[in-house]
């Protein structure tokens, strides 16, 4: 598992990430291995429009909101020895 802290001040898509990640092998005989990973990532929403910050305004060309998004991945593989 990992956590990955966005870093948006206010403006810009930089949210939190979490990512969710496991792995199996299992091995039936000495010259045949499958392997079955997986990983599940989930994006949290956030907003972004304009700020001022030392006086300085950014983002003022655009504000928006966007959504919690949910990516997910799937390896498998298949190794046989001679």
């Amino acid at each position: 598992m990992t956590w990955d802290r966005g870093t948006s001040q206010g403006f810009g898509a930089q949210s939190d990430t979490w990512i969710f990640g496991t792995g199996v092998s299992y091995t039936p005989t000495e010259n045949v291995e499958f392997r079955l990973a997986g990983a599940v990532s989930v994006l949290t929403s956030g907003s972004s429009g304009q700020i001022t910050t030392g006086g300085e305004t950014y983002g003022s060309d655009v504000s928006y909101d966007f959504g919690t998004d949910l990516a997910a991945a799937v390896s498998t593989s298949l190794k046989v020895r001679f």
